[in-house]
């Protein structure tokens, strides 16, 4: 299914003018993609993507762990490739659960859920990740082949 995702979001940023090109798999860690606009390095893509599992009960939906391992693992890619970010890193997640939404994204980077009233609440449970977050520039969800949204700025959550 990886090899879906990544077909997936190549095809999306292609058609949107981009030039997509594979970073081949080396003993180190690498990311995805390298993407060029107008023949310039434009930002490095790595996408990750997340299998249809079944829910476990008796602790803390496993969703948002998993999306943070994901986050984690881009974080290390990251920083073998652009530590410096000479430009963006751009982390594209897809899901082939119909169950696990951009608002999962949200909740993992925020430690919050928005409640049906539209309020916000945090999870005392969740393992806060924001000290990984400092080298991911952009968030791109992807439910299968659709491109369903984005974050770009994570907000304070103190």
């Amino acid at each position: 299914m990886t090899k879906l995702g990544e077909t997936n979001v190549r095809q999306y940023l292609e058609s949107r003018g981009l030039v997509v090109t594979k970073i081949p798999e080396s003993d180190f860690k690498t990311v995805d993609f390298a993407i060029r606009a107008k023949g310039e390095l434009a930002f490095y893509l790595e996408e990750k993507t997340l299998e249809l599992t079944p829910v476990s009960w008796g602790s803390i939906d496993p969703v948002y762990n998993n999306i943070a391992r994901h986050i984690k693992e881009a974080v290390r890619q990251f920083k073998s490739v652009n530590p410096d970010k000479h430009v963006p890193n751009v982390l594209a997640i897809t899901s082939m659960d119909p169950t696990r939404t951009i608002n999962h994204l949200f909740s993992t980077l925020t430690g919050q859920i928005i409640t049906n009233s539209g309020k916000l609440r945090r999870i005392n449970k969740m393992k806060s990740i924001k000290d990984e977050l400092f080298l991911i520039d952009l968030y791109l969800w992807f439910d299968r082949d659709q491109f369903a949204g984005h974050i770009w700025e994570v907000a304070s959550v103190e």
